[in-house]
């Protein structure tokens, strides 16, 4: 177990910068993470083993009966706590999660950003938490809240500097926008930086969540911050979110990664930007919603996973929000006006417990969703194998050079398809191409001749299916490696490959 100082430090100039125990070295590039945030007081509580799994073929036998008792829950405290996910190492393992971002911990309720909330624990459950994660080879992140009690940077730069010795994370989200100036944020992440590679941590991460107009700006200001990565929360969601559900052209979404203009070339590079889907603070939703909400397509939980694929399969550093691997569809529509008059709170619709609470997901209370065997999280898992692999494929997806790819279906020249229809995609470094399709039709099949490197696929070669989404589980589980399909070179000199997918449907192959 960790040793951390019994005494708490009551004031700045009692701050021992003093590494209280081994000292995690820091990955040689972010873009090889996996990231999942979530907020430790809806996680888990480490007592799930007291309550029963989710039934998702039954969701009324745990449902709520009296709705003004679920939703006056949601704006209190659930239970969750430090100790409960570390209990989730494993859960979170098997997901393919590489590094935690975990919501603020610290007890901002006193003013005290020595200390941990007491509501999740104290500074020794932090450590313990880390330094398992750490033996899992999964980083942590931490958030930060820039503080309006302490007004010297000096001092917040030493509480900051403490927690990296005492806990022992590996990154800093910070939400840099809204509390600091350029010129003190520029001076408190170099002093940051400095700090963690003083003690080893070379590579320590700090994300800024700016919320400017667009990624461009962000990017220049982030550079002027010296922070490492962006939160990509401008626009992107909301143009992930409608490519993937057939509802507007590719481009919408895949353009943004065009090396024509100064955002794409960074969004190329992968390493600057932070990839998310849902939040409960996620700039670009005006109306608080999850990805799977007001959805009856009857693939839902194929096409919740494959949004994620989109993010693990493009250059970037991908982050899923908890519950989105279990197709948590929390919404603002769940208000209920008659009850609570006004739009009060409602960010709480998207902050559903994991654990079993008296705020489950899906408004139930009593049950848990920590499911292994779900749908969307067996796929998630699935593609997260790929992309985590330490050969050549794996590189290729997560430091590869982007290329949307042109498809012909029904006969008609090859071009970048229209909404509704399947796309495709590749990462490509140096000799290696993994190629990805994803059918964004969610009613109907969908089948096309998809280009690929002519120059890296002789004629007859073939390429492997890596991950076909109508596997059965335990395909899923253990990939066969004997399905294959044969590359046509066509007189143009093109090269490509014949897909065909069910509604909703995603593969990978190399």
């Amino acid at each position: 177990m960790a040793k951390v100082e019994e005494l708490i430090p009551q004031q700045v100039s009692q701050i021992d910068l003093k590494p209280r125990g081994r000292v995690q070295l820091s990955p040689v590039s972010w873009r090889d993470q996996f990231l999942y945030y979530l907020l430790p007081d809806r996680f888990s509580d480490a007592h799930e083993n007291e309550r029963e799994l989710f039934d998702r073929t039954n969701p009324l036998r745990y449902k709520v009966k009296d709705k003004a008792t679920w939703m006056a829950a949601g704006r209190k405290s659930a239970g969750g706590t430090l100790r409960g996910i570390r209990s989730k190492l494993d859960y979170l393992q098997r997901l393919g999660v590489t590094a935690l971002w975990i919501g603020p911990v610290y007890d901002y309720s006193s003013q005290n950003l020595l200390d941990i909330d007491p509501r999740f624990g104290n500074r020794r459950d932090l450590r313990d938490l880390i330094d398992a994660a750490h033996d899992r080879n999964i980083y942590v992140i931490l958030d930060v809240i820039y503080n309006h009690h302490i007004h010297a940077i000096a001092d917040l730069i030493k509480v900051y500097e403490y927690w990296i010795a005492i806990s022992d994370c590996d990154g800093f989200r910070v939400d840099v926008d809204k509390h600091i100036s350029p010129q003190d944020s520029h001076i408190f992440s170099t002093a940051i930086h400095e700090y963690a590679q003083s003690i080893g941590k070379d590579n320590f991460l700090i994300i800024g969540d700016i919320t400017c107009g667009g990624i461009a700006d962000a990017y220049v200001d982030f550079f002027g911050r010296n922070l490492n990565a962006v939160v990509d929360n401008a626009n992107i969601p909301k143009q992930l979110t409608a490519v993937v559900k057939g509802l507007v052209n590719p481009n919408e979404f895949f353009g943004e990664y065009d090396e024509n203009h100064f955002a794409g070339q960074y969004r190329q590079l992968g390493q600057y930007h932070v990839s998310v889907l849902d939040n409960y603070d996620i700039s670009s939703h005006n109306w608080k919603q999850r990805f799977a909400a007001y959805s009856n397509v009857p693939h839902l939980y194929e096409q919740v996973a494959h949004v994620v694929g989109v993010q693990l399969t493009t250059p970037g550093i991908p982050s899923i929000y908890y519950g989105t691997e279990q197709a948590f569809d929390g919404n603002e529509g769940e208000h209920d006006y008659s009850i609570e008059n006004g739009r009060v709170a409602e960010d709480r619709y998207i902050k559903e417990a994991m654990f079993g609470s008296d705020f489950g997901a899906f408004q139930t209370a009593g049950c848990h969703f920590f499911d292994i065997d779900h749908p969307t999280y067996l796929r998630i898992a699935a593609i997260a194998r790929i992309r985590n692999g330490r050969d050549k494929i794996g590189k290729a997806l997560r430091r590869g050079h982007h290329y949307l790819r042109k498809t012909s279906f029904c006969n008609y020249p090859f071009s970048i398809p229209p909404q509704g229809e399947l796309v495709a995609w590749s990462q490509v470094l140096f000799n290696t191409e993994v190629l990805m399709a994803l059918n964004t039709h969610a009613l109907e099949e969908r089948g096309a001749e998809v280009t690929v490197d002519a120059h890296l696929h002789p004629t007859n070669s073939t390429m492997t299916f890596l991950y076909k989404s109508n596997w059965k589980d335990t395909d899923l589980r253990t990939p066969p490696r004997d399905q294959t399909v044969t590359v046509q070179h066509h007189q143009d000199g093109r090269a490509s490959v014949r897909l065909d997918l069910p509604p909703s449907g995603m593969a990978i192959l190399a």
